[in-house]
């Protein structure tokens, strides 16, 4: 536990008069600003209401304790005090309230409280409750890695510490002793239930099980949350890890405008708290420190009613929001120019793709010295357990090429902050079968940063996964995941059936300023075999490759099925049947001109995936055919995928029976030539 003396000292603590008035003046702020929203919202004029009341002691202390000019701060959603402290204005929040086009943090696209401010180093946050914590880790990471001396601080209610994600954090925290204050408002409820049905045991205790300290403070006692928080951030900036605290406070509203909190805590109880009011704990200081007479009082109170309600009148008046569809990603790809001819095959050496990303990692993380790469033994001298990244620790050292815990979801949250704090993540997931417990960090955090913040945070982040069977990898090393994120806009999805194609797009990939997930066919990493251009060489993402030109069919294919399309196309030939092959390499965006040219060459298409068939990605290449080139087509749109299992199953006779093969396209194709 964190030792503090003088807690009741201001001067003892650093603390000038003047500092120690204006918390007094941030504090009767975010009181004020909280009482006036409430009051819109009873007006019918907002529709929704977090509460600060309660919390501005914790807050406003631990505020003052960080530099925004070198310090980060990843706050939750009940941090109004906080973010005023910091330097976010009266008005800024009025903004956000009254969802105008104007509010900095994300222009009326998410519900108030959710703070953005990049000049003041604030980082963008979701409703998604703990997601911050591995955000707060790459942050810090980032700084380390380049030598700043600057503290993250990321914030939440104790409720958060039921999630992995916190859990996850602190031990990657720890481990690397990162830069980060853990600070924990317990205000006794997460929404209606109470800290003895959601916490085992003490907040602050929980931070020995990861070998750092934890203390818990007084948070209604703004000098005593200043004095561990200013001491945990010593610590943190003199390289000594990472702090948890514990801040012990209690919101007097509810948990929001939609909950009711009578139904769960007594007025008695709220009226026992309200007497450790924290702001009349710092108004009896000041008093008692002859620091605030009647006059000054009086001229506080005044200056802080007038800000209030500029604030709300300028805010009331800003344009409403109208702009929904901008900004979705930080770089548009709307392909406008169908594959015409074959590509040609590249000059090159000949080589595997799985030698193929390891010579472009090796490239672009020589070429970019903000690129990272990170996850589960990816590090020298394992460098993967495919050997995709071996070197690469060795080549541009530990802090470029590191080992993840096996922690999906951290792997993924990390990359965010590095990103956000000017890195490019190349995060590596080490089987696409085990990315589900990072779907929220992907879906809810990496897709939605841009678009949330109307563009004003990007994220150029790489996820590389190998996925796919015909390995017998079984039900969990075998799964097809591309149907679930290329459902999610403001991810790019693409998928690489050469080696060529694989260094291409990952350039490609890295360069941009979007996330972009790359799924690499795990049976093509040795069985695929082509020239590749040495240097920089680089795929457009979006733009689909045609293989083979035929007019009798058009085969639409990706990954491993591209590669084979290509040979069955081959053979097919040989009976005399022209089945085309376009290879879509990017799934999302998707290149629909040169699947509308396909169709229209010759009026049949087959669509191959390996993926089971319903509700598999081919349904919407088939949905879009039909919806826009109907009248194009001789025959219905057909599809081969994989039957209706969960996976392919382990023993090779059953593999062979269920994974889409050459011969199958063969069959498929001649059924649909001869329709």
């Amino acid at each position: 536990m964190l030792e503090l003396d003088n807690a009741r000292d201001h001067s003892a603590l650093g603390l000038s008069d003047e500092q120690l008035i204006d918390m007094y003046r941030k504090m009767l702020l975010a009181r004020k600003l909280d009482e006036r929203v409430w009051a819109l919202n009873r007006q019918g004029r907002v529709p929704f209401v977090v509460s600060v009341a309660g919390h501005e002691g914790t807050q406003v202390g631990a505020a003052f304790a960080l530099d925004p000019q070198r310090d980060w701060s990843l706050p939750y959603y009940r941090d109004v005090a906080f973010n005023l402290a910091m330097g976010v204005s009266a008005k800024d929040l009025f903004l956000a309230v009254f969802a105008k086009a104007s509010d900095p943090a994300n222009a009326g696209r998410q519900m108030p409280n959710h703070w953005s401010e990049p000049d003041l180093n604030i980082f963008s946050a979701s409703s998604v409750i703990a997601t911050q914590f591995p955000h707060a880790c790459g942050v810090a990471h980032r700084l380390q890695a380049t030598g700043s001396d600057g503290v993250v601080m990321v914030s939440s209610g104790e409720g958060a510490t039921s999630e992995g994600d916190f859990h996850e954090a602190m031990n990657f925290a720890a481990l690397h002793k990162l830069p980060v204050v853990f600070l924990i408002q317990n205000n006794l409820y997460a929404i209606s239930t109470p800290e003895r049905e959601e916490v085992a045991g003490a907040v602050a205790e929980r931070a020995g099980g990861y070998g750092m300290p934890g203390v818990e403070v007084d948070g209604n006692d703004i000098l005593s949350v200043y004095g561990v928080m200013a001491a945990a951030v010593q610590r943190a900036r003199a390289g000594d890890g990472p702090t948890l605290i514990e801040a012990k406070t209690y919101r007097y509203y509810a948990h929001t405008s939609d909950d009711d909190d009578k139904v769960y805590r007594t007025a008695e109880e709220v009226e026992l708290w309200r007497r450790k009011d924290p702001i009349l704990v710092l108004k009896q200081y000041l008093v008692e420190s002859r620091l605030l007479g009647e006059d000054l009082e009086t001229e506080v109170e005044r200056e802080v009613t007038d800000e209030v309600a500029r604030a709300l009148k300028e805010a009331d008046a800003a344009p409403e929001a109208v702009d929904w569809e901008s900004n979705v990603y930080a770089a548009p790809i709307v392909p406008d120019e169908a594959a015409l001819d074959p590509e040609p095959e590249p000059a090159g050496e000949t080589m595997n793709m799985i030698t193929a990303i390891n010579k472009t990692l090796h490239e672009v993380m020589a070429e970019y010295d903000e690129t990272a790469i990170f996850g589960e033994d990816v590090a020298d001298p394992k460098g993967g357990v495919f050997k995709a990244t071996m070197g690469l620790t060795d080549a541009f050292g530990p802090d470029r090429s590191f080992n993840m815990p096996l922690a999906e979801a951290l792997i993924i949250g990390v990359g965010v902050g590095i990103g956000a704090a000017g890195g490019r993540p190349i995060a590596e997931i080490q089987f696409a079968d085990f990315i589900h417990p990072a779907f929220d960090q992907i879906v809810s955090e990496v897709a939605r940063l841009h678009y949330r913040t109307n563009g004003r945070w990007k994220l150029p982040m790489v996820i590389r996964t190998p996925y796919g069977g015909g390995i017998h990898g079984a039900l969990y090393h075998s799964q097809s995941i591309e149907a679930f994120y290329a459902h999610v806009p403001g991810l790019k999805v693409v998928v690489p059936s050469t080696p060529a194609d694989t260094k291409g797009l990952l350039w490609s990939a890295v360069e941009d300023p979007d996330p972009v997930m790359i799924l690499e066919p795990k049976k093509l990493y040795r069985l695929a075999q082509g020239p590749v251009p040495d240097g920089p060489h680089r795929v457009p993402i979006g733009k689909a490759a045609l293989r083979r030109t035929g007019d009798d069919l058009t085969i639409i294919a990706y990954g491993t099925m591209a590669h084979f399309a290509v040979e069955a196309s081959d053979k097919l030939r040989k009976e005399g049947i022209e089945a085309g092959v376009l290879d879509l390499r990017s799934l999302r965006p998707l290149d629909w001109p040169s699947i509308e040219r396909a169709v229209r060459r010759n009026g049949k298409v087959l669509i191959v995936h390996e993926d089971n068939k319903f509700g598999g990605f081919g349904a919407e290449i088939a949905a879009q055919i039909a919806e826009k080139s109907l009248d194009w087509l001789d025959a219905p749109v057909r599809r081969y995928c994989s039957p209706e299992v969960p996976a392919f199953p382990y023993a090779a006779t059953l593999e062979e029976q269920v994974f889409p093969s050459v011969d199958g396209i063969i069959e498929q194709a001649r059924a649909l030539a001869a329709y």
